[in-house]
């Protein structure tokens, strides 16, 4: 019991400072429009809900037992006008608008991808339609499935919640809807408004609707619920929800525009996918990979806690910062035995806990650095920390390289932007670009960085500590 209560004060400690880091606003630049994340709640989905997962890929790709998840909507501001892009449940829509300093009466347009009821409830507020000079733009075809009496009339009465929802919703905006036949694909010129392409990406409903956006030289993607499970129908597309209508037609779809942004380079946003909710598609062997945008305040913040507790250290070692975020331990030794023996010798080089024992890598803290001496000081046992060391390595993820290229690109970017007093900035720089070129990832830390701090600590997925704590460590 006071293994457990020490460990769950070490983690409460280290990762209270994340607890910032999951908001409910992301906003980014796309051309002359600045479009924000609108999240209604970032949620962990059950694989009860997949089709066509097996065990093998539920076990790769959901590990803990289920996946992240989201309810999102998206703003868009343009100079001359302001969208949004669904509606969500309404559960935080409005505080989140109020935060950006929008009024509801402000929304000039409302896109609607479908219509299930995470994505219009937002649209009634207090009984009284939420958005009182938006024009409403929805497909023909969802339109048409929704109204139908003949859909509605397969359930039986106790069921029909979703269509009258709907049914409801259409006629309270009825003045301000426009119904639109959307684009096979986003390359032509048949825009919905100036800077807006609908495409057709049925499926998951009957008229289910993404949208390109278009500004200058950039594109964003909106898909709506093109993804519910992310983590898992990004490797495996074919993976389809239960709630999908029609799921070969789901699958189809997903496949083909996967292929399309991931050719294109075009980023995309999506209805559930967790925060940040935005981010750029890959090819990943047979799949592909979803790689998150960067959160420019989080990605500060970490930056200047790994400077603040290691003022010594150069590039190399803010790059393995970020780097163990994102690759985890599994780079690392994954054999049981060979693990055991390293780590005991380690276990006696490591001195005493002098600060937080536990500590969030990179800006999204997916994974923690246990320092050793939480073992020497009898806080966990030796066997708990090698057996989730092992299971964090084995069940660590490869990124395509190009993947990882593009994400240290942008994070460059951003360190360059800053006034930071690293020594030999430069020349590091230059190293671990050459380092990149080669297809070479992981990097060891600085000498200057080991002379200083003597790090001895192994790298943990942050649910397997959660879950340390709960089962005691046992």
């Amino acid at each position: 019991m006071k293994k457990e209560f020490l460990l769950m004060i070490a983690i409460t400690t280290a990762l209270a400072a994340f607890a910032q880091d999951a908001n409910a606003i992301f906003t980014c630049k796309i051309g002359d429009a600045e479009v924000s994340l609108l999240s209604e709640g970032q949620q962990r989905g059950n694989p009860s809900t997949l089709i066509g997962a097996t065990p093998e890929m539920l076990a790769t790709y959901a590990p803990d037992g289920d996946f992240p998840t989201a309810v999102n909507a998206f703003l868009i501001r343009l100079p001359e006008r302001t969208i949004l892009v669904d509606a969500g449940f309404g559960t935080r829509l409005f505080d989140n608008l109020q935060q950006l300093n929008v009024r509801p009466e402000e929304i000039d347009v409302l896109l609607l991808t479908h219509l299930h009821g995470d994505h219009i409830r937002g649209m009634i507020r207090n009984g009284a339609v939420a958005f009182p000079r938006a024009e409403v733009y929805l497909s023909k075809a969802e339109h048409d499935y929704w109204t139908s009496d003949e859909e509605t009339n397969r359930l039986p009465a106790p069921n029909r919640e979703a269509f009258i929802t709907a049914q409801n919703t259409i006629r309270a905006y009825k003045k301000a809807l426009h119904l639109f036949t959307p684009n096979d694909d986003g390359n032509d010129d048949n825009a919905l408004l100036p800077g807006i392409y609908p495409i057709a990406a049925y499926g998951h409903t009957p008229g289910h609707t993404i949208y390109l956006l278009k500004s200058g030289n950039d594109r964003l993607l909106l898909w709506g619920d093109l993804t519910h499970a992310t983590a898992l129908q990004m490797p495996c597309p074919e993976i389809a929800v239960t709630y999908d209508v029609n799921p070969e037609e789901a699958i189809q779809t997903r496949q083909r525009t996967l292929a399309y942004v991931a050719e294109q380079h075009i980023p995309v946003a999506g209805m559930h996918i967790a925060y940040p909710g935005v981010g750029r598609i890959f090819r990943n062997g047979a799949g592909y990979f979803f790689e998150p945008s960067i959160d420019n305040d989080a990605f500060t913040r970490a930056v200047d806690r790994q400077l603040q507790r290691y003022p010594e250290s150069r590039l190399t070692d803010i790059y393995k910062h970020f780097f163990q975020d994102y690759f985890g331990p599994g780079h690392a030794i994954k054999d049981p035995e060979s693990a055991g023996r390293y780590l005991q010798q380690e276990l006696a080089l490591c001195g005493e806990c002098t600060g937080d024992p536990i500590e969030p890598t990179g800006w999204q803290g997916r994974y923690c650095r246990v320092d050793l001496c939480v073992v020497k000081e009898n806080r966990i046992t030796q066997e708990a920390l090698l057996n989730a060391f092992i299971e964090s390595a084995n069940n660590a993820l490869t990124p395509p390289p190009e993947a990882w290229s593009h994400t240290w690109n942008e994070m460059i970017r951003r360190l360059d932007a800053m006034p930071l007093d690293v020594p030999d900035y430069e020349t590091d720089k230059a190293a671990l670009q050459a380092i990149l070129h080669d297809g070479h990832y992981a990097v060891h830390h600085s000498e200057t960085y080991e002379q200083h701090y003597n790090p001895h600590y192994r790298i943990i997925r942050k649910t397997i500590l959660d879950r340390l704590t709960e089962n005691g460590n046992r």
